[in-house]
């Protein structure tokens, strides 16, 4: 049996740069962080030839082909892993809530087929490979790289590959700074639709990737306030893209008790907001927006063999 643990992650600005149709024209760029919520992968030969995959359903099938699991299915295929084997996967929060559960099970997966995560550069890439290329998945890249890599970083996209460069910052200040609210929308259909469905217009693609490259900057000599006020730039570039009056209470609601600035980190369905607010005032957003808080620490290590026998 192996197992892997691999993070999830939160990002702060420069989403939808790191998409093939922006980054095969100029260059894109995002800052993401690895966070202490994980998926895990277990891999096991299973003895009666047979396949199964656990995961939030369980299938049993005679063989890889038949498994509705898409990226299951075509990871086994991958590896040439027709029969005889079974995956299990157990996540501490949820899929369907932004915070890149998907990638980080593809990485896990990966890397539990492989037995190792001596490469982040080639495990990334390959899980981009196995969600965009074979299972035809309209996403980005900064998740898989994410949950390979860990850490927090400054992504840069472009049509040669992926760089990634980590931050130098006060990682224990920034968890402490950061609020991850779980808004329910993934499992919540009546709070309304998240996204209007409509595509990012490129020059407001553009903005937000420059805006990356400044939040790192200030990440990096330690000013919180800037990146939250960056961070409420953004969200007013993308709020035109949010058909939901509640989302929009909400976050204003956590301006009017102290909060700096934040997004919304799912897409479509729901997921967190995420805030950059002082300490002290904390309490005050939880309290105004009635919503669960997620405690949070960032920059964990990325994907990792945690057992193998």
């Amino acid at each position: 049996m192996i197992v892997t643990k691999t993070p999830l992650r939160i990002s702060f600005v420069g989403g939808g740069s790191d998409r093939p149709s922006f980054y095969s024209e100029e260059p894109g760029a995002c800052v993401a962080a690895a966070i202490d919520k994980y998926v895990y992968v277990a891999v096991n030969p299973k003895y009666d030839g047979s396949i199964r995959a656990a995961y939030s359903l369980t299938e049993n099938v005679p063989n890889t082909m038949e498994l509705q699991h898409d990226l299951i299915r075509e990871g086994l295929m991958w590896y040439h892993l027709r029969h005889g084997i079974e995956v299990h996967s157990i996540a501490d929060i949820p899929g369907g809530t932004g915070l890149g559960s998907s990638s980080a099970f593809a990485v896990g997966l990966l890397a539990a087929l492989r037995g190792h995560t001596d490469r982040p550069d080639i495990l990334a890439a390959d899980a981009c490979n196995l969600e965009i290329d074979r299972c035809r998945h309209p996403i980005g890249l900064q998740d898989q790289y994410t949950a390979a890599y860990g850490g927090l970083n400054r992504l840069t996209f472009t049509s040669a590959g992926v760089s990634v460069d980590p931050i130098e910052s006060d990682l224990d200040a920034l968890s402490a700074h950061c609020l991850l609210l779980d808004t329910g929308l993934a499992r919540n259909g009546d709070a309304g639709q998240v996204l209007a469905g409509q595509q990012q217009d490129r020059d407001d693609v553009r903005e937000l990737a420059q805006m990356a490259h400044g939040f790192a900057r200030a990440l990096g000599s330690g000013q919180l306030a800037y990146c939250g006020a960056i961070m409420h730039e953004a969200w007013r570039i993308k709020r035109k893209f949010i058909a939901s009056r509640w989302l929009d209470a909400k976050y204003q609601a956590a301006l009017d008790s102290g909060a700096w600035g934040g997004k919304l980190c799912g897409a479509g369905g729901g997921g967190f907001l995420l805030f950059l607010a002082p300490p002290e005032r904390h309490q005050a957003i939880v309290a105004a927006l009635g919503l669960r808080h997620v405690s949070i620490r960032l920059g964990v290590e990325g994907c990792r063999v945690v057992y193998a026998a």
